[in-house]
């Protein structure tokens, strides 16, 4: 075999590193090989080759789907030199300055002519139950002579490691994939337990909707009364005859205030609970679609036999219901898992996603409308908001020198008016203008804004349309 320093070594142009397996892409004269080193019991093979695009397909990338990057050991090993593979992992010589031109293909441990022997660090990755190790372990070079090395491996040794790295990569794939699921179930749980209690609230609401009619017939009895009543009276007694029958009805009323005005405001409630029925209605409906769009999602995630076959239904019921399903990270491949508590960032706005695909932002408050409007929006982009009421400002992102097409237009001026003091109102003037257009008044309150040249949009509200707005909220 000659003296260690003639010695070709596998190579390590690659290493993607996970808590369960590595993997290696090791150059060798002439070819490229991937190894995988991946834990598992001692009866199952936990060391082979693997081919790259059968790797994509079973794990969806180079690392199984959320797998958490190990980004420390990636660089200890790329650039190392693979000496052998042993029954439970690999020997490589750590990287060392005379590692060779990675770009040449070929690596050789020649130390300088006329200089001592380099004395190689060695490092051994292990395959355990749960995690693949990385440790340095005593090595001198004449060891090598004791070991089957990688590159002088046979074609019989290849076919083997192969048949074992196509065990491995399935073994990986299948767990990956009952991982998969239960993360997915557990998501479309929580959706499913959303929208129940949404639908269970909006039937409540529904109820006490019901007593609109009731409130409006009484109203009708109680006019003349109001208008013979006298300043400070706490009640007014009149007969409804709604019934068919005379029954005497006796209403409360606030000595502070007219009975009048008093009168008039049960009309307004009224019509407002007539408006929210409708509204409530079109909100009940929509939930029972997204429960039925999440149970079925459910049923397919049972059924599932990839991680594609998953993900599809998981992104099937994020359409259905954006605000309640909240997509686990492994509906992305190499996702990098935060070590420690995730850490919040509060936005100052929410966002609603349009049929066109237009995300749509909508101020929390007063600070955040300011946030909004003038730190986050650009100047080409479009503001809107309720004009004279209070409310939230509104932001469409538009490309520099694009016209807002009149049904965005419309969409963004429902969430100005349901956002706004004017909720509660069947046609409501909606101001907007470019934000360029906008300025702050020094020592100005919070959420007031200058506008210098606007248009005035009069919006007559469709609560079918707003409803659906509503429900497309992301989270």
């Amino acid at each position: 075999m000659g003296d260690s320093s003639d010695v070709t070594y596998g190579f390590v142009q690659r290493a993607d590193c996970a808590t369960g397996v590595v993997v290696l892409e090791v150059r060798t004269p002439g070819v490229t090989s991937v190894v995988v080193v991946a834990a598992g019991r001692d009866d199952e093979p936990v060391v082979g080759l693997v081919d790259k695009e059968r790797r994509r397909v079973a794990w969806g990338g180079r690392l199984p789907l959320g797998a958490r990057r190990e980004r420390a050991r990636e660089r200890a090993l790329t650039g190392a030199r693979l000496l052998a593979l042993t029954a439970r992992g690999a020997l490589l010589l750590a990287p060392q300055p005379d590692a060779g031109d990675p770009d040449d293909g070929e690596a050789h441990a020649a130390a300088p002519e006329g200089a001592p022997p380099l004395a190689p660090t060695a490092v051994a990755l292990r395959a355990g139950r749960e995690r693949v190790t990385l440790s340095d372990v005593p090595f001198a070079p004449a060891d090598e002579r004791a070991l089957a090395r990688f590159v002088d491996a046979d074609d019989a040794t290849r076919s083997a490691w192969s048949d074992q790295g196509e065990t491995i990569l399935g073994r990986v794939a299948e767990g990956l994939v009952e991982a998969f699921r239960a993360d997915a179930e557990r998501a479309l749980e929580r959706a499913a337990t959303r929208i129940a209690r949404r639908a269970e609230a909006v039937k409540g609401d529904m109820s006490k909707m019901a007593d609109a009619e009731r409130i409006a017939g009484l109203a009708q009895w109680l006019v003349a009364e109001a208008a013979r009543a006298k300043r400070g009276a706490d009640h007014l007694t009149v007969t409804d005859w709604s019934s068919g029958e005379p029954v005497e009805v006796t209403v409360p009323l606030d000595p502070s205030k007219s009975a009048r005005d008093q009168v008039n405001a049960m009309f307004r409630r009224a019509k407002r609970l007539r408006l929210g029925a409708h509204v409530a209605a079109q909100r009940l409906a929509g939930a029972e679609r997204q429960r039925a769009a999440v149970e079925e999602a459910q049923r397919e995630v049972a059924g599932a036999t990839s991680a594609d076959e998953i993900r599809d239904a998981l992104a099937r019921a994020k359409r259905a219901a954006p605000r309640d399903v909240a997509l686990p990270d492994a509906t992305t491949p190499d996702v990098v898992k935060p070590r420690g508590p995730a850490r919040q960032t509060r936005t100052p706005f929410r966002t609603f996603a349009l049929d066109d695909g237009t995300r749509v932002l909508v101020g929390k408050g007063g600070a955040d409308n300011d946030a909004l409007t003038f730190k986050t929006a650009r100047p080409h982009d479009l503001w809107l908001h309720a004009k004279d009421r209070q409310g939230a400002h509104v932001i469409v992102p538009l490309a520099k020198g694009q016209t807002c097409p009149a049904e965005r237009l419309v969409d963004a001026a429902h969430l100005a008016a349901h956002f706004s003091d004017a909720r509660d109102d069947a046609v409501v003037d909606v101001q907007y203008t470019p934000r360029k257009h906008l300025r702050k008044p020094k020592g100005g309150a919070p959420g007031l804004a200058l506008v210098d040249r606007e248009k005035v949009l009069v919006l007559r509200v469709e609560p079918a349309r707003l409803s659906d707005l509503l429900e497309r909220e992301e989270r």
